[in-house]
């Protein structure tokens, strides 16, 4: 009984509740102290800094649970913080990660939401709760701050900080800049939200800032008498390594391995593991090397328009807030399915191929020339809703969670969903043969996946350092026998590029290609289907939107591992 009492003494100290308060405030950067690449002297900074400035404002009030309710947002922010290290065991809050809080779909967020609920829960009730509770605890309390302790640690911390600062100044002896926005929590996720809001800003302008833009797109050959369609087949999570087309031992794509004239590349990694970055990199002539041009310029959508094709986009996601959205409006016909989905449904999304009657309609709408954007679902958590109850090939495939214990139903459950994808593909190519056009379908995934495959336990994407797993992507490009004998060249010079290195700012180029049409911004040393396609080092985009090789954005020795099984080709220097 001694012992609680010594305990509750020990917290009706205003100074035992201050030191506490100010450690509470620098949990994350605890553990970020072991998560982050940081020289040791900037690692020892991360945390003192932080600790003596947090002393130093809760000083400020003679009772410090009024300043810790002042920081209502930090405490918050800490929580969320702390689930991301769950979740990804590395980095802060990614400007991505912000983004997606106004992006997600409702039917998105109720699936990740609903699987990492006892994550919410855990933290809310071990950190934030018993924070906030001692806060009022602190100012209910009678007693206060004196004002010689006050004024004691006031200068204590400041010597802590000045020490912080001196050991920042030390960093560039072992080779590393020090930034705020970079190094030190919470600055860094700050600067992210900065970042976010400045980016979603400029998004929602996207239709002002390029409203005079025009690609001056001509078609160089027209085919007489003969139709011509090109169909880009934008897909969802997929990973290159499940479809049997690339060796899987799982048959999973049976259809696309039977396909006569589709070739397969086999060493593609995507430009950013998030849709809302990957997929505007997709449409249009952005890239990582140069995202910025995105709000300046439309989308291949329109440089087809100015070309004289009908085009239709048919999207399976809810993306009408995005970017990606404003891209899909630029065309004669958007079709959301969403639309169609039953009330019943709200939180889930229908199957891919409830869009094929929809994509045959069109088809038969016109005799002219035409161009798709079909946008899939793919692969999206939660995998076992993203096919029929008939394509559940491989079986238990309903995981309660996300868990590590569940890994054989996820993995059951994400093959399967392949399998529906490869049967969507399928339907599309023999849909196109009966129209005797000349035809090319591009597809590709936006990015990966990870599914617990190795030690590190990690699981979905976006996270702020990607996986090999979330990099590598099926690309495939299938030619109908019309295209062939019109353009064999086309085709030809496809298949020979197939096992070189290429990445997803080539679809952009690719299709305008394939389709003989050519912008003021088209880059022939881009499009894997003209002979002058030009290897180059792959970027990745930044969180900051900055280009970065794919293989220097924090890939660990097993994703080098799997790059190496798999032959994609990076910089081994």
């Amino acid at each position: 009984m001694s012992y609680f009492i010594k305990l509750r003494n020990w917290f009706t100290s205003q100074e035992h509740l201050l030191f506490l308060f100010a450690l509470l405030f620098i949990v994350p950067n605890c553990v970020l102290f072991f998560t982050e690449p940081l020289p040791v002297t900037v690692g020892i900074a991360s945390l003192i800094l932080p600790y003596a400035f947090w002393v130093g404002l809760l000083l400020l009030a003679r009772k410090p649970g009024i300043v810790v309710w002042c920081l209502l947002p930090k405490v918050i922010l800490d929580g969320g913080q702390l689930v991301l290290l769950y979740l990804f065991g590395e980095s802060v809050i990614a400007v991505d990660m912000f983004l997606n809080l106004t992006s997600s779909t409702a039917s998105e967020a109720s699936e990740l939401l609903g699987n990492i609920f006892l994550v919410i829960i855990g933290v809310f009730f071990f950190y934030t709760l018993p924070t906030l509770l001692l806060a009022v605890w602190s100012v209910r309390m009678k007693k206060k701050l004196t004002n010689s302790f006050r004024k004691k640690w006031a200068v204590r911390s400041l010597g802590v900080f000045i020490l912080g600062i001196i050991l920042c100044m030390l960093a560039p002896i072992q080779g590393h800049m020090v930034s705020l926005k970079n190094d030190f929590y919470p600055g860094n996720a700050l600067y992210n939200l900065y970042f976010a809001i400045n980016k979603a800003e400029k998004n929602s302008n996207y239709h002002i800032t390029s409203s005079d833009f025009t690609f001056h797109a001509t078609k160089s050959v027209q085919t007489e008498g003969k139709r011509e369609i090109y169909v880009l087949v934008v897909g969802e999570t997929s990973r290159a390594m499940e479809w049997s087309l690339y060796g899987y031992e799982r048959k999973t794509t049976p259809r696309m391995e039977k396909l006569d004239g589709l070739v397969h590349f086999t060493d593609v990694v995507t430009q950013s593991n998030n849709t809302h970055k990957s997929v505007p990199i997709i449409l249009s002539a952005a890239s990582a090397e140069d995202y910025g041009v995105i709000y300046d310029e439309k989308s291949i959508v329109t440089a087809f328009k100015e070309a004289g094709f009908h085009t239709v986009v048919i999207a399976n996601q809810n993306l009408s807030t995005s970017m990606i959205g404003s891209f899909y409006r630029e065309a004669d016909t958007f079709i959301d399915m969403s639309q169609f989905k039953p009330k019943s449904a709200y939180l889930t999304s229908l199957h891919d191929g409830e869009l094929l009657p929809y994509l045959q309609k069109e088809v038969d709408k016109t005799d002219g020339n035409l161009f798709f954007v079909i946008h899939t679902y793919g692969s999206h958590f939660n995998y076992h809703e993203r096919y029929p109850k008939d394509f559940a090939f491989y079986t238990p495939d309903k995981a309660e969670g996300i868990r590590a214990s569940y890994k054989k139903q996820l993995r059951n459950s994400y093959d399967n969903s392949i399998h529906y994808t490869d049967y969507v593909l399928g339907e599309i190519a023999d849909m196109m043969k009966k129209t005797n056009a000349c035809v090319s379908m591009l597809y590709l995934s936006d990015h990966g996946e990870d599914i617990f495959d190795d030690a590190r336990a990690r699981y979905l994407h976006a996270s702020p350092i990607p996986t090999y797993y979330q990099l590598h992507i099926p690309y495939i490009i299938w030619f109908s026998d019309a295209y062939r004998a019109t353009y064999p060249e086309k085709y030809q010079t496809t298949m020979a590029h197939q096992a070189l290195p290429v990445s997803t700012n080539s679809v952009f180029h690719t299709v305008l290609d394939l389709a003989g049409i050519h912008t003021a911004v088209s880059d022939s040393t881009l499009a894997v289907s003209n002979p002058a396609f030009t290897v180059r080092d792959r970027m990745y985009l930044g969180d900051h939107d900055e280009p970065v090789p794919f293989w220097k954005v924090g890939l660990k020795n097993a994703d080098f591992e799997m790059l190496d099984k798999w032959g994609i080709v990076y910089d081994k220097d």
